[in-house]
């Protein structure tokens, strides 16, 4: 098995104090082996940023421990690559300048060809003397993927990379991580998208509420849990009249969508149609999809991920 290149045990970290104190983090304890891309999968508040900055060195945790490529976080800052959920880049700075700058906090100076070959790597060299603030929301996100690998690191730490991006800068930023992992390096991700996880990662961990609630790949996550496979459709039907059809589970609404967990397909999707027909209502965009980390986090938490 390969060595663990992040190891964590027990960590304990919160905010605040007094009535404000909130536990983040509630006893995490997880490895990332060398050379994988590793997911925290989580909603919103999780803890999957505090996690990470306790990784970083920026928070100190009340208890636990936590070791980066064999040492302590704040002695192991060479050896990452970060990029923030939220990075504060410095606006009068060129897009050239602030890779070089970054570098520096970093112990490495590169030279004028090794910062080229990085802005070219990121499909930004002609945006090499132009201030960040002048550039788009997706252009300013690959500035910090280039600056996260500007001291060029052996782990890479990326915190909701994708998140606000368009469709095909989202795609852009997954080949972007993938050609990392086929280099050698570490990465882990934070996400709170289901298809995000199981496009890269070879193993997830389902962080909720400042606990791990799962870990492994993210098929063996979704099979473990006996999960049934799901109708879903576009059609207005009162939820107990389809939690009374054969074969149903669960229904539920997720945005627009009716999904219906069953366990024979073949038995529910007509009698879903008959429902609809008796009701006046028609079905549109029918699909069968199977079980996924969304629906291993609602089993385990009775929740879905943007709840």
């Amino acid at each position: 098995m390969t060595d663990p290149i992040l190891e964590i045990e027990n960590v304990h970290a919160a905010y605040g104090r007094g009535a404000a104190r909130v536990e983040a983090l509630k006893g995490v304890s997880l490895q990332v082996k060398r050379g994988e891309i590793f997911g925290l999968l989580g909603p919103n508040g999780a803890g999957k940023t505090t996690l990470l900055s306790c990784l970083e060195g920026l928070l100190t945790p009340e208890s636990g421990s936590l070791r980066v490529a064999g040492r302590e976080p704040k002695r192991a800052k060479d050896r990452l690559g970060i990029q923030l959920q939220k990075t504060a880049l410095l606006d009068d700075l060129t897009v050239a300048e602030l890779i070089e700058f970054y570098a520096a906090l970093y112990g490495a100076f590169p030279t004028r060809a090794q910062i080229d070959a990085l802005l070219a790597r990121f499909d930004l060299t002609e945006k090499r003397g132009q201030f960040i603030r002048r550039l788009s929301g997706g252009q300013q996100q690959r500035v910090a993927l280039a600056i996260a690998l500007a001291n060029n690191p052996e782990i890479v730490v990326l915190d909701e990379p994708t998140s606000a991006l368009d469709p095909h800068a989202r795609r852009a930023v997954w080949d972007i991580i993938r050609a990392l992992h086929d280099e050698g390096r570490t990465v882990v991700i934070t996400t709170h998208a289901m298809e995000e996880a199981e496009a890269l990662c070879g193993r997830v961990a389902i962080i909720d509420r400042g606990q791990i609630i799962a870990c492994g790949a993210p098929a063996a996550i979704v099979a473990g849990l006996n999960i049934n496979p799901v109708l879903k459709a576009t059609v207005e039907l009162p939820l107990e009249q389809v939690r009374a059809l054969p074969g149903t589970l669960t229904a539920r609404y997720t945005g627009q969508y009716l999904e219906v967990e069953t366990t024979h397909p073949q038995t529910t999707m007509p009698a879903l149609h008959a429902l609809a027909a008796q009701l006046g209502r028609t079905l549109s965009e029918v699909a069968l999809r199977q079980p996924n980390l969304e629906d291993a986090f609602l089993k385990l938490t009775g929740r879905t991920l943007n709840a």
